[in-house]
């Protein structure tokens, strides 16, 4: 299989798609100079010989949000993107990312990525018998959880879900850890690993607020996104959009907090971005997808050199 024409192939798809639901394609820079503080993601940093440091993008969404405001409605974007990531088997520190906004809600985005796979799977005649079917399984995350730890951590603060784990048998538990460090060894570990990968692409929804700074809130605990998993792989990751200007502040404020408690850098607030937000009217959500791991889907490759050519290993 020559994977280079395969990629080919899907990213025409991708834009035939996107053309046809008369979305716009549009570029943002990749170069920034301040980063969204999201304590689980790092930029990479960068130097205008003295001036700096800038940082490249980690994902699109601050540029395209601005977009957002000045009237675009239906925007997508296929673009190179850069985190500080250990070069493994299904992460790149270089990675290509599809990111799109529309308007509606998350359930609304979700359905247009069932739309999206089935359509790419149908146009390049790969995988269509797995993933041209009627309708994608739906999960929420407390359900999944619950259901395969026995475990409900939205009922139980940072230490209730510690003792839970630790009733459990579950040995990977340390004193440092916080709310958010605990569950996501819980369900990396004991979730994600137990799915059925032959089950077909699964949806799972409703995530902790605590870990989805850019969502709209559900609820006290919760926010409206989703993630898209196929064969245990997280594909996609969308949702209702955040356009709450002194909220979204206040989120940035919190993370830029946890991520001094890390010992990582901590970034200026862009308020350009959190000004556009304001601007925006309506009701909003947006999805990244990694067309790597696509790829790794649609080909039957299971790693992610195998379908970057050159990947840089740095």
């Amino acid at each position: 299989m020559n994977v280079v024409r395969v990629r080919h192939r899907l990213l025409k798809s991708i834009r035939k798609f996107f053309y046809r639901h008369d979305y716009l394609e549009v570029e943002t820079s990749n170069l920034m100079k301040t980063s969204p503080p999201d304590p689980y993601i790092d930029p990479l940093k960068v130097y205008i010989g003295e001036r700096g440091p800038y940082y490249l993008h980690t994902s699109p969404e601050m540029g395209m949000k601005k977009l957002l405001a000045e009237g675009e409605e239906k925007i997508f974007q296929i673009c190179k993107v850069y985190r500080i990531e250990e070069i493994e088997e299904v992460h790149s520190t270089e990675f290509t990312m599809l990111e799109w906004y529309r308007k509606g809600n998350y359930r609304d985005a979700m359905q247009e990525v069932e739309d999206l796979i089935k359509y790419i799977a149908k146009d390049i005649g790969l995988r269509k018998k797995e993933l041209v079917r009627k309708h994608y399984t739906v999960y929420t995350v407390e359900d999944i959880v619950l259901e395969k730890t026995g475990i409900n951590p939205f009922e139980l603060d940072r230490n209730g879900l510690c003792e839970a784990m630790e009733r459990k048998g579950f040995a990977g538990i340390d004193e440092c850890d916080t709310w958010n460090d605990l569950f996501f060894k819980l369900f990396l570990q004991e979730v994600e690993t137990v799915i059925d990968r032959k089950a077909g692409p699964y949806f799972i929804l409703d995530w902790p607020l605590s870990i989805s700074t850019m969502s709209k809130r559900k609820d006290d605990q919760k926010v409206e996104r989703f993630e898209l998993y196929i064969d245990g792989l997280e594909i996609a990751n969308g949702y209702t959009e955040l356009l709450n200007r002194e909220e979204q502040r206040e989120r940035f404020f919190h993370d830029n907090e946890v991520r001094a408690t890390l010992h990582k850098d901590v970034f200026e607030i862009d308020e350009s971005f959190l000004e556009a937000l304001q601007k925006i009217q309506g009701s909003y959500a947006g999805v990244s997808l990694g067309i790597d791991r696509l790829l790794m889907v649609l080909t039957g490759i299971h790693e992610i050199d195998g379908v970057i050519s050159n990947r840089f290993k740095g």
